[in-house]
């Protein structure tokens, strides 16, 4: 099978595996009593009993949870999510979520390129220096990744590099929040927007800002890849065809970066993609930390009010991100290994 045709085949299943997603989603958020009835945004003072009764009725709040979600697709093909409780003054759950989004995707496209530009190197190293004293030194750093609470190294991040750098009069990074320079907004996301439209000292500012937050999100997931590219590594690296290139006299560095690298890095490219998916659902806690103004806090906020009309965009949403992350991972495995065949 070509790889356009595995392609189209995949994107056809993923309709089927959305649908199903959405159901059980829909279920999970309208299915049990929460803080705030989906029609209550909808609901104002002066409206009369007949009104809310109508608003009911064309959303299909009074049907079984079944039904709902069929008026709820309906909804969402024209465009309309739901409205939020007071937490967000009752605003549009399309337009929260995606006015904050941006930042979020800012916030996990900086975490991977941390996991990838500190995990591999990491990696290739314990596997190189195997059992010896800088092996020994990445399997720390590694550990110490993936068994470290993300908010506490958050308020540790902070404590180090704002708090006591400020105190000692050393140059310190922000702690919390976004840049509060102002950019022309193009793509939406804040960084991107402002190497766009040239504004250097709004990208500096909003760098500064990223750095404590995607550092301490980054921290576990590099430790992972990490081993997984140590382990993939020290595997390669016993193959026939890398004892063969180290008979004909070829150097360390060009069988290493040449010939293992890329095979080593086929089942990290898996991971690299989960940990970009994750990076971008799980950043709920990092951003309340850091006061990242990403929809993770929003969400975070929508939890502790009972919002299920904001909850299920959320969730949704993160769905098609998942589920488009695993096909593009499958499609770069074909570049990386010819040798891969699709069935």
């Amino acid at each position: 099978m070509k790889l356009y045709e595995y392609v189209i085949r995949r994107l056809i299943t993923l309709i089927f595996v959305l649908f199903v997603v959405s159901f059980i989603v829909f279920y999970l958020a309208r299915g049990f009593p929460s803080a705030i009835s989906p029609w209550a945004p909808y609901i104002h003072p002066k409206m009369t009993t007949e009104q809310i009764e109508q608003v009911i009725k064309e959303h299909g709040f009074d049907k079984p949870l079944t039904e709902q979600y069929f008026y709820w697709i309906r909804d969402i093909l024209r465009g309309d999510w739901g409205l939020t409780g007071t937490w967000a003054n009752g605003r549009p759950a399309n337009e929260v979520f995606f006015r904050h989004f941006p930042y979020t995707v800012e916030l996990a496209i900086f975490g991977t390129i941390i996991t990838i530009a500190i995990g591999i190197p990491l990696g290739i190293v314990s596997a190189i220096k195997n059992n010896r004293l800088p092996d020994h030194i990445c399997r720390v750093i590694a550990l110490a990744g993936y068994s470290t609470p993300s908010y506490w190294f958050g308020f540790i991040l902070q404590l180090i590099f704002f708090f006591y750098f400020s105190l000692w009069g050393l140059p310190h990074l922000p702690s919390s929040g976004a840049s509060d320079l102002e950019v022309t907004k193009i793509t939406g996301i804040p960084i991107l927007d402002g190497l766009l439209t040239g504004n250097l000292a709004f990208v500096q500012d909003e760098f500064l800002h990223l750095i404590l937050p995607s550092f301490s999100l980054a921290f576990i997931s590099l430790g992972f890849l990490a081993r997984i590219v140590r382990a993939s590594m020290l595997e390669v690296l016993r193959q026939d065809y890398i004892i063969m290139a180290r008979s004909k006299g070829l150097k360390d560095r060009v069988v290493i970066y040449r010939h293992a690298l890329k095979n080593a890095l086929i089942p990290a490219v898996t991971l690299i993609g989960l940990f970009f998916a994750s990076l971008l659902g799980g950043a709920m806690i990092t951003e309340y930390v850091f006061s990242w103004p990403g929809v993770g806090q929003q969400a975070l906020r929508a939890v502790m009010q009972g919002d299920s009309n904001f909850l299920l965009i959320y969730s949704f949403v993160f769905a098609i991100v998942v589920v488009s992350v695993n096909l593009v991972v499958d499609i770069i495995y074909a570049f990386l290994d010819p040798r891969i065949r699709y069935q």
